[in-house]
């Protein structure tokens, strides 16, 4: 859940969401899109896809409302919902892939943090899904690792592995990056 949200609110919203209520749902939406997105940007790399896989999960949601039996949090389930459909647009075959310099950074950003976060997106690019979710998922989302390992259907334990692995492997491709002078800093 959200840290600006209040405690129960969250809960109320989904179970009028279950029963259909339009206003739930919007609710939720405005609650929940900027980190789908996030997430789906992440693991896409393109502003456009990441739009789209957005928007199909809240549709997907909205249409299997009742489907949702509240045993976990409504955020991973909306997000697993993301992640399926990342995973299918990932299989697609593509004629052009646009590259991922449509970031909208912030207003005062210098162009050498432009720069790095660049680098810090062309690596993670390169990983594996898994270290790539797991890397979005805790560094990026801030999820907790009992979340993380549900979401994952791993152990905490194995998430955390995962988690190890996954960071030790953005750091070696940035330095692999780096030494070969396709990257601005380490």
């Amino acid at each position: 859940m959200d840290r600006g949200v209040p405690e129960g609110y969250e809960r109320r919203l989904v179970e009028r969401f279950r029963q259909g209520d339009r206003q739930a749902m919007s609710a939720l939406f405005e609650m929940h899109v900027d980190r789908v997105f996030g997430y789906a940007r992440h693991l896409l790399g393109s502003r456009e896809d990441a739009e789209e896989v957005a928007s199909a999960a809240f549709l997907r949601a909205f249409r299997h409302a009742a489907d949702y039996r509240g045993d976990g949090s409504f955020r991973g389930w909306l997000f697993g919902i993301a992640r399926n459909l990342c995973r299918d647009r990932l299989r697609q075959p593509r004629l052009l892939t646009v590259p991922a310099d449509d970031e909208e950074p912030g207003e005062m950003e210098s162009p050498d943090r432009l720069a790095i976060r660049e680098d810090v997106r062309r690596a993670l690019a390169a990983l594996p899904l898994e270290y790539r979710e797991v890397l979005i998922l805790c560094d990026v989302e801030e999820w907790d690792a009992p979340e993380a390992a549900r979401f994952l259907e791993r152990s905490p334990a194995a998430t955390k592995s995962l988690l190890y692995r996954a960071r030790r492997a953005l750091r070696e491709e940035l330095m692999r990056r780096w030494e070969e002078g396709e990257c601005h800093a380490v």
